[in-house]
């Protein structure tokens, strides 16, 4: 070989190590970047669905307590009437008696 091609060659072996470090380090960025994006998304994902959860609750608890409000306003309505219906028997007992 010649001087020349000899350092020409050997010019070339550096940069194309360089070229290889940098294309490895590259491929090793972006698989870093696509996991930390993935890892922001599925939290993203996770506090959504806890939201949703909890706005869930909220709407099952309102609806648990109105229909806990129905159940005794139609509690009292029957014992109103009872009471109503013992204060006639009582008033006619009397008036008959």
């Amino acid at each position: 070989m010649r001087p020349i091609a000899l350092a020409d060659n050997l010019a070339k072996t550096q940069a194309a190590e360089r070229i290889d470090q940098i294309q490895k380090a590259h491929g090793e960025m972006e698989q870093r970047q696509a996991a930390g994006a993935l890892r922001e998304k599925v939290i993203a994902d996770l506090n959504r669905a806890k939201e949703s959860e909890q706005t869930d609750m909220v709407i099952i608890r309102k609806e648990h307590e109105e229909e806990k409000k129905r159940q005794q306003k139609q509690k009292d309505k029957k014992h109103d009437r009872s009471d109503h219906r013992d204060s006639e028997s009582q008033e006619h007992l009397d008036l008959v008696g």
